[in-house]
This record gives C-alpha cells, sequence and structure tokens, in this order.
C-alpha cells in the first residue's frame, strides 16, 4: 500500500488536473446530494470551508438568513467555527486559507451538520488530508456532531493506510452518491 504521503501527492496533481466544466458538473451533483439528505434538511445551523487546491464549492449552500452558516479556523492548534455573511467577512488565514473574522465562536457541540474536506476518503469514512490532523482531532471530540465528507467520486478509493489517531466521517458525499460510511 501507498503511503499517505505519496496518496497525498498523487491525488493532489489528479484534482489540480480536472478541467473547470468538469469540476463545475460535480459540484452540482454533490450539492444536489446533500440537499437530498435528511440531516441537511433538518440542520438549523451547519460549517463549510472555503475551498482551495480544487476542493469541491459548497458555496452555493451559503445562504444567508435561510440557516446559521459556519466556517473553521485555526486557533490554537484546533478548528473553531465562526459565521459569516459575506465574503468581506474572511481575512487570510492558517496555510492561505480564508477564515472569518468574526472572534465569536459556536460551541462544536451546537453544529448540526459539519462539512468536511478532504483529498481522498474510503468506503469507511477515512479521510486523507493535509497532514496536520485538524479534522481528525475536531470528529474524535464530537461523536454526536454529523461530519459530513466531500470529494470528487475519482477520489473515493478502495482504502486508505490508516493511523491510530486518523477518524472517520459519517457520510461521504460524491458526484456518484452518497456514502454511509461501513464499518471495518
Amino acid at each position: 500500500m501507498q503511503s499517505k504521503s505519496e496518496i497525498r501527492k498523487a491525488m493532489l496533481a489528479r484534482r489540480q488536473a480536472i478541467a473547470e466544466g468538469e469540476r463545475i458538473r460535480h459540484e452540482r451533483a454533490i450539492i444536489e446530494h446533500i440537499q437530498a439528505l435528511p440531516c441537511f434538511a433538518k440542520a438549523a445551523s451547519m460549517a463549510l470551508y472555503m475551498p482551495v487546491k480544487g476542493e469541491v464549492s459548497l458555496l452555493s449552500l451559503w445562504r444567508p438568513g435561510e440557516r446559521l452558516i459556519l466556517f473553521p479556523k485555526v486557533s490554537n492548534e484546533i478548528l473553531v467555527f465562526s459565521s459569516a455573511v459575506s465574503k468581506e467577512d474572511f481575512r487570510q488565514g492558517a496555510y492561505g486559507i480564508p477564515e472569518p473574522i468574526s472572534s465569536r465562536n459556536m460551541e462544536i457541540s451546537e453544529i448540526d451538520v459539519i462539512f468536511v474536506p478532504g483529498i481522498a476518503f474510503d468506503p469507511y469514512g477515512h479521510r486523507l488530508g493535509y497532514g496536520k490532523g485538524y479534522y481528525d482531532r475536531l470528529i474524535g471530540k464530537h461523536p454526536d456532531v454529523t461530519f459530513i465528507g466531500v470529494c470528487s467520486d475519482e477520489f473515493c478509493i478502495e482504502r486508505l493506510p490508516v493511523d491510530p489517531w486518523d477518524t472517520r466521517v459519517d457520510f461521504v458525499v460524491s458526484q456518484a452518491g452518497i456514502y454511509k460510511s461501513e464499518v471495518e
């Protein structure tokens, strides 16, 4: 099995090579699947992310006033979530990722759904991120929150290498459908 760093490098190169039109078609299908999820329909609050490095954009779900929308930011080596009303409510944050400027963070346990970007996912809900462990620590501490991984289907791979500290998302959504994490 390839190492995480080898998979990460190969998948990032593949993701950057996806044509704009194909990426947009994938995102539209992913959004449709998300909107069909019962947990999405019931959510009064949800956390999105600002897409970087070719990540799937969920920003079309961001409709201020419809429900509380939060975005992650790094604070003292953990992820916290703050609301934003417009793109003007962001500044360049950790790792060059836009973060909300609000200093009012919401308790993680009060967020109904948290969407999790990833470089790759497997059928068991394991995620390959950028290697800093922010989402692993977050998911591990909040088992009662629904975590949904998001990626294009070609980045849903058969099996990812797993370390003891790796955690699992509840669902993965791609343009091909919604996958509930399988039990290993």
